[in-house]
């Protein structure tokens, strides 16, 4: 039951939230994100290829995450980031090596 009102309200998020850029090339947001923290340096293109498929998708990871990065596009082992769902979004932090924030 749990998992199938997950997947119905990421489904409602990816449906609802569209991602993408503004009228300013600024990145849109989506309503939701999920929360990591990192057990080793990885850059935000790594993880937007992790988590997106695709590399240049890097800007709603940043942008997420501005005041912790601030500006950097390295993120430092052990930080807590957001990754938001957007509807490339795939769920495999086991395949990260990561551990859910604590």
């Amino acid at each position: 039951m749990v998992k199938e009102t997950l997947k119905i309200y990421l489904t409602s998020i990816v449906i609802m939230g569209a991602v993408g850029l503004n009228a300013e090339e600024k990145v849109v947001l989506p309503p939701s994100w999920t929360t990591t923290r990192t057990t080793y340096d990885i850059t935000v293109e790594e993880l937007a290829k992790m988590y997106y498929g695709d590399s240049s998708q890097y800007r709603y990871i940043l942008e997420a995450n501005r005041d912790i990065l601030k500006g950097s596009h390295t993120v430092r082992k052990n930080t807590e980031i957001k990754i938001p769902i957007t509807p490339n979004f795939k769920d495999q932090p086991e395949k990260l090596g990561w551990n859910s924030a604590e």
